[in-house]
């Protein structure tokens, strides 16, 4: 379908060129209306055939409509863009995370807990002051980041 829009194929090939001149930064969005900077963090990019009451030609990529629980695209854009100021001492190769060792993480919902890394599973205290008798185990891709303690 011929449009004005980037392919997903071009925007990756685009994307990587970015991240070879610049490193692996943030991805956030501009919401003027509402002077707020948003992050996409993947519940705010989906594919939809409808938007706005609109049918779509084809489906598409729509990056900043934020797809809730039960699987309903929003109006609302996604979560507000957080980032710590000593964002340098963070790792973000989830995989070079010391196994069985505490870690201070920066989660995708919840910002900093501590965790565990085993094997490829991930465990956080969800808040609490000490490891829980049973740990909460939380899809790898949740961690952003993590630091040693």
């Amino acid at each position: 379908m011929p449009s004005n829009a980037l392919k997903i194929s071009q925007f990756i090939e685009h994307l990587q060129g970015v991240a070879a001149l610049h490193g692996d930064l943030d991805v956030i969005m501009a919401v003027p209306i509402d002077n707020t900077l948003v992050a996409i963090d993947g519940r705010n990019v989906n594919v939809a055939g409808e938007l706005l009451g609109k049918q779509l030609p084809a489906p598409a990529l729509v990056i900043g409509m934020w797809r809730d629980e039960a699987g309903r695209l929003r109006n609302s854009p996604g979560a507000v863009y957080a980032a710590t100021a000593d964002a340098g001492e963070w790792t973000y190769v989830r995989e070079a995370a010391p196994e069985g060792a505490d870690v201070a993480v920066w989660k995708r919902y919840g910002g900093h807990d501590i965790g565990r890394r085993e094997g490829d599973n991930w465990f956080v205290r969800e808040g609490a002051a000490a490891w829980p008798v049973r740990p909460v185990q939380i899809v790898p891709a949740s961690i952003l980041a993590w630091k040693p303690l």
